[in-house]
């Protein structure tokens, strides 16, 4: 877990955002990386299930997010946050960088 919680230290200092919250044990990490109270990244990450959960939250409602059930990643997108469409993983760092284009286009940042 040490290498994830560098990565997202190092990613938080290099997009100028705030970890507001961070808890891991073994196995599982789980990380809130905060653009403004309303607006954050939740971060999940479990290498037991080798599954990395991301989400791009506005008032308390997801708008964005690639995640992996039973066994799948996918995505749902900006465009319609309930739709679950085939995805790849993706990497922490991509999905900030995709999530400030979307907060750009909504004039959030």
């Amino acid at each position: 877990m040490e290498e994830y919680i560098n990565l997202i230290k190092n990613l938080a200092e290099k997009y100028n955002l705030r970890i507001f919250y961070i808890d891991f044990s073994n196995f599982s990490l789980i990380a809130r990386v905060d653009f403004s109270l309303e607006v954050f990244i939740q971060i999940y990450i479990n290498t037991r299930k080798q599954k990395t959960n991301l989400a791009l939250v506005i008032s308390d409602s997801r708008v964005y997010g690639i995640d992996k059930e039973g066994g799948f990643y996918h995505e749902h997108p900006f465009e319609n946050p309930e739709l679950h469409l085939p995805a790849e993983p993706i990497e922490i760092e991509d999905f900030i960088i995709k999530s400030l284009e979307y907060l750009e286009k909504l004039r959030l940042i």
